[in-house]
């Protein structure tokens, strides 16, 4: 009877052993198949790693250093608009048809508090010119500060403007947003004296 019993617990454990186990899913597609959230002290991945196939999503998840000691879930098949740490945002934006080419203040709505915005690059569609006798150089100015908890964009040919049989102008904005828990910005002001040259008091990071 032991021997019996013996041999029923031993088959039992193999076919356990060799058996797909699924929580949340009667369909488990491996060895172990979670559909849900899991809580781990640790992970170790076997070598190599297995491809994802068609079908199946990824997320990847970020802690940032301290003291903020963030932790961000990204994945954009899930959620289409959720925030990478470095993003890309593009703006096109029509001038003032009295101005053609002057951009005072667009709000992206993007919360200054959260996000460290820098203009990457920029084009304008309009040439521009200034009614002088003398050769000028007509240099954009380019802004993105914050104010009133968001972003604003400024731009601007100081002092220039398309011709005014030409069509307004429309300014391309590119942006790259960033997460301030992976990301710092510094300000500081320095007096040359007068000099041509001159050097921080301190270095802002080392």
């Amino acid at each position: 009877m032991k021997k019996i019993i013996f041999m029923i617990t031993l088959v039992s454990a193999s076919v356990l052993m060799s058996a797909q186990v699924g929580i949340n899913t009667t369909t488990p597609e491996k060895e172990l198949t979670v559909n849900g959230t899991m809580k781990t002290s640790g992970i170790v991945f076997k070598q190599p790693m297995e491809k994802l196939g068609a079908d199946e999503n990824y997320t990847f998840i970020i802690k940032s250093p301290a003291p903020e000691n963030k932790i961000t879930a990204y994945n954009d098949s899930f959620v289409p608009n959720s925030p990478a740490p470095i993003n890309l945002i593009q703006f096109k934006i029509t001038c003032d048809p009295a101005d053609k080419d002057w951009v005072n203040q667009f709000d992206t709505k993007i919360n200054s508090s959260k996000f460290l915005v820098v203009i990457s690059s920029f084009g304008f569609t309009q040439p521009t010119r200034t009614f002088s006798a003398n050769w000028l150089t007509p240099v954009p100015q380019i802004f993105a500060y914050s104010s009133g908890g968001t972003w604003k964009l400024k731009a601007d040919y100081h002092g220039f403007a398309p011709d005014s049989s030409l069509p307004t102008g429309i300014w391309t904005l590119n942006l790259l947003v960033f997460d301030r828990s992976y990301a710092k910005d510094f300000n500081t002001t320095q007096n040359l004296n007068s000099l041509g040259t001159g050097a921080a008091s301190a270095p802002l990071i080392q």
